[in-house]
């Protein structure tokens, strides 16, 4: 998938010193929405491990023992993760691993299927941050907004 999305912009967007691990969410979800990312997750085709185990995912989230992440890779050298637990769809990126537009375009795949999957958008945030987010993807336009 070509996302649209320019890496350069994207990553300039963050500004002069960005925090490493900016946050991503799901909006408007909630602890039942797990299972169906689960899902989503087992038919993407994507690398995909428990955080702290080579095993594959169990049969819904509720299985995980607490606090356990799960570690996606959209591509090579992009890990994405995810933060299972009775709240939105949470996740985080690594700044340090988008290096080019492969990286950009496998981001927003990603952001594109749990949007359209889910049925929210889908939104990155400054590391820690409650303000404005930088990217956004909306599942009822289907576009992508850099801020």
């Amino acid at each position: 998938m070509t996302s649209g999305i320019d890496y350069t912009r994207f990553r300039a967007a963050f500004g002069e010193e960005p925090g490493i691990l900016p946050d991503g969410e799901v909006l408007g979800t909630s602890e039942d929405d797990w299972d169906a990312v689960f899902a989503l997750l087992r038919a993407s085709g994507w690398k995909v491990t428990r955080r702290d185990h080579v095993s594959p995912l169990p049969p819904t989230w509720r299985e995980l023992p607490e606090g356990e992440s799960i570690a996606v890779w959209p591509a090579v050298g992009v890990q994405v993760n995810f933060f299972p637990g009775p709240e939105v769809v949470y996740f985080d990126i690594d700044l340090r691993e988008f290096v080019n537009q492969a990286a950009m375009d496998a981001l927003a795949d990603l952001m594109k299927r749990l949007g359209d999957a889910l049925g929210g958008d889908v939104i990155i945030l400054h590391e820690g941050a409650s303000g404005p987010p930088i990217l956004r993807y909306s599942p009822t336009s289907g576009l992508f907004t850099l801020s």
